[in-house]
């Protein structure tokens, strides 16, 4: 975002975005890792490396550019490129001409990180108008250093400067007069800008989302299950798909309580578990099978599971010796009755139960606890000599939260951690019903929570939004953030 002319020196800008001073070449030229096809005596050419990211993610141009100074107001960041929430990243080998105190500045609308060597010497990222950034280092003469540059740019304008000021001299963009441009690590992530929550800001309850190569499904509670996709949890869009169509099963009497859906892969096949009412109104746990993850969905011809109290919130879980198991909640909450939540081992296409095959209960609960009349939702991980079972108590307003047992079998005895591991804050309340996701090294939980209202309580008629919170490990016991929501920016899911 920005406004040009903020800077009121519009004589020392250079619109340097993709004109004729700018070469664009191939990726194995500036690839360390690449095939050296160059004669023995080629080096790095002489130049800032520009790498563009569109979407935060996908690389969409490699260039070598002769200074970091794009003033691209409120047009295209290139060629071809939109004009918002696109990422970079800018490398080059820098021999300083003289020795001494250099000032690095940054004149930046959004986000800007600049790195000289190994030391982070400007740490700007966050959205904004063009503001300038300083900061001092000592450097040598002839002596080369790396620099890295990363930015980010959300909407309204853009710009990206970049300048130094040598012992003595006068202030000018960094340029190829003393830059190679030299690749860093290819492992590096794309940059992106921090989130906050929610990442779902409207009404999504009860979210199950599925990883599987490379992006993100996700299944809330309501309707047709519609099918939303994402690349990073963090930026959904809607895909046109459900896994309902027709709005109900074919063995249902209506499609008036479809909740809780999820989506996994089982072997080559996506299956879909969610709750719906039999023929005759009672809910009941239905399955269908796909070959892609946006359908077409294929219902079986009757439920999986019914009880005579009814039965929600269907989970998959594949364990590490490739069996499957599915846990399940009877609803006795809605009888005046306990809520036990319980455990099969299902066949190896996870479309019907192995044979011979009973259900196990592993959880129960307390109303003498939290979870009051309530325990359900159930998502189970393995992590070391534990299964974990993360599991939502009491009723699903304010009074919601989310708690986690944990056992050394699939099929319990489960011990409960005691006190929720998540539960409300002066903005949200009633978190829970959430999806255990592993993103490269880090674990997350991504969940529903209502907005808080002045007096504590939930607002109803806004619906519960899509939040996103780590997970980390403490005493062989998860945490969820802070235990509250988190409402502060943070990296994306894998990015730092």
């Amino acid at each position: 975002m920005g406004c040009s002319g903020q800077l009121g020196d519009d004589e020392r800008r250079s619109d340097a975005g993709r004109d004729a001073s700018a070469s664009t070449v191939s990726d194995a030229a500036l690839d360390a890792n690449a095939p050296d096809s160059s004669p023995p005596d080629a080096g790095p050419p002489r130049g800032i490396r520009h790498e563009r990211f569109d979407d935060y993610h996908a690389p969409a141009q490699l260039e070598v550019v002769p200074a970091i100074d794009f003033v691209w107001d409120e047009g295209p960041l290139g060629e071809g490129a939109p004009s918002d929430f696109v990422s970079a990243r800018l490398t080059a080998l820098l021999t300083p001409p003289a020795t001494g105190t250099y000032t690095i500045a940054t004149e930046n609308d959004d986000g800007v990180r600049v790195w000289i060597d190994d030391a982070l010497v400007i740490d700007d990222w966050r959205g904004h108008f063009v503001e300038r950034h300083e900061a001092t280092v000592e450097l040598s003469a002839g002596t080369p250093v790396m620099l890295r540059v990363d930015y980010f740019e959300l909407d309204l304008a853009a710009q990206l400067r970049v300048l130094w000021t040598p012992p003595g001299g006068t202030e000018s963009p960094i340029d190829e007069t003393h830059a190679l441009a030299v690749p860093l690590s290819a492992e590096l992530a794309p940059p992106a800008p921090h989130f906050a929550n929610p990442v779902v800001p409207f009404d999504c309850p009860d979210p199950g989302v599925l990883a599987d190569e490379g992006a993100y499904y996700m299944v809330c509670t309501g309707g047709r299950f519609p099918i939303r996709r994402s690349r990073d949890l963090v930026r959904w869009s809607d895909t046109g798909a459900a896994v309902l169509p027709s709005g109900a099963p074919p063995w249902a009497a209506n499609g008036h309580r479809n909740w809780a859906p999820e989506l996994h892969r089982v072997g080559d096949r996506y299956v879909a578990y969610f709750t719906s009412v039999n023929g005759a109104n009672v809910l009941s746990i239905g399955v269908a099978w796909a070959d892609d993850p946006l359908g077409p969905y294929t219902v079986t011809g009757a439920p999986l599971v019914e009880h005579s109290d009814g039965v929600i919130d269907g989970n998959y879980f594949r364990d590490d010796d490739g069996r499957h198991y599915l846990f399940y909640k009877i609803d006795g909450n809605a009888h005046g009755r306990p809520t036990p939540i319980f455990v099969r081992e299902l066949a190896a296409d996870g479309l019907s139960f192995a044979p011979g095959s009973v259900a196990v209960e592993v959880l129960r609960n307390d109303p003498r606890t939290w979870e009051g009349g309530v325990a359900e939702a159930s998502w189970t991980v393995r992590r070391g000599d534990f299964y974990y079972l993360f599991y939502s108590g009491n009723v699903y307003d304010g009074r919601y939260r989310t708690g986690v047992a944990r056992s050394r079998s699939v099929t319990g005895p489960y011990e409960k951690h005691g006190a929720p591991i998540l539960t409300n804050d002066a903005r949200w309340v009633g978190p829970g019903h959430g999806t255990v996701l592993r993103v490269g090294d880090e674990d997350w939980f991504f969940y529903h929570a209502w907005n808080a209202t002045a007096g504590g309580g939930h607002d109803g008629s806004r619906g519960r939004f899509g939040l996103l919170d780590p997970i980390t490990w403490e005493g062989d016991w998860p945490r969820i953030g802070d235990g509250t929501p988190g409402e502060s920016p943070r990296a994306w899911p894998g990015r730092e």
